[in-house]
């Protein structure tokens, strides 16, 4: 294999030695060979260790094992710091690949200098099986999309489903490690904001269906309603971000996720008597506070959630 290879194929692990002999044949099996394999354990409790034993004699693979517990976007970087490859395709240790994936993603990439991120279906697995087709298809512009996730949601999908760029790296950053929920959404509207996206109209990624302890956290203590409020507000004070935000109602995207963060407390007053409960409702409280929604947010507590849309721009500036 070149010291250069084309793509550089990432999996970070962390108790998935019951799973991760899946993850890594789906990398080999694939229809295109120029990659490179690293694997990097997290301080596994299981016997990881000894299912990789039986890959130390290939040459495209790289193993490493963390001395100390880095945490999930923790050893996402650590991974990125390994990578050599012209593009980056993470692979979650529970999830594979299609054979084609790989050389799907590359060739979108060779054909698409402006893209910064390739993005396919997904065919969930596992306790329950599902295919998830994305509405938009083929070349769209980064501005278009980074428009409309802070309009509706971080519908993009798992870095399993996602290539990007090595270069842009450089100029954009790795994930930030103090995100719990959204370290990825918030990764791909940075790559956004300096390419373009082109979406596959294919399964090419199989992402494992279950929820782990890391969901349950999140939604235990509102993590993503806090996360998603914050982001979008840094983006509209440009605090920490170059993005261009013209023709977006930045005060309308910070609004709506407020009011998110206002229903939680609000369905925090029965269990506010809970140290750890109370805690979260006065910081929700002074988000709401601040931003005005108290009062409004009320009345949607009660309400159903309309249906997740995907809004077109015209949708967007129209509204």
């Amino acid at each position: 294999m070149a010291n250069t290879p084309k793509v550089s194929v990432l999996i970070p692990t962390y108790n998935y030695a019951y799973c991760i002999d899946e993850a890594i044949q789906s990398v080999l099996d694939q229809d295109f060979s120029d990659f490179e394999l690293v694997v990097i354990d997290d301080c596994s409790k299981d016997n990881t260790d000894e299912v990789m034993l039986k890959y130390s004699d290939d040459q495209r693979i790289t193993y490493l094992r963390n001395e100390k517990n880095l945490g999930l976007v923790g050893n996402w970087n650590k991974c990125l710091t390994y990578a050599k490859g012209e593009y980056i395709k993470l692979l979650c240790a529970d999830d594979k690949f299609r054979p084609d994936l790989l050389g799907k993603m590359v060739g979108v990439m060779e054909q698409n200098p402006t893209v910064s991120l390739v993005i396919c279906n997904k065919e969930m697995f596992g306790k329950s099986t599902a295919r998830v087709k994305l509405p938009l298809q083929h070349l769209h512009s980064g501005r278009e999309i980074i428009y409309n996730t802070l309009n509706t949601y971080g519908w993009l999908g798992e870095p399993t489903c996602i290539m990007f760029r090595h270069s842009n790296l450089q100029s954009e950053g790795a994930f930030k490690k103090d995100l719990i929920w959204l370290p990825d959404w918030e990764m791909w509207i940075r790559q956004l904001n300096v390419g373009d996206a082109y979406f596959i109209p294919e399964a090419l990624a199989y992402v494992r269906n279950h929820e782990g302890q890391l969901t349950k956290t999140v939604m235990k203590k509102y993590i993503n309603y806090f996360e998603e409020y914050n982001m979008c507000r840094d983006i509209r004070a440009h605090k920490g971000y170059s993005i261009d935000t013209s023709g977006i109602d930045m005060d309308k995207v910070v609004k709506k996720r407020a009011e998110n963060v206002a229903k939680a407390m609000y369905k925090l007053l029965p269990r506010v008597y809970k140290p750890e409960e109370r805690k979260i409702f006065f910081r929700a409280l002074k988000i709401a506070w601040d931003e005005q929604v108290i009062f409004s947010s009320l009345g949607q507590v009660f309400k159903k959630a309309p249906a997740k849309k995907i809004l077109t721009v015209e949708e967007i500036s129209a509204a």
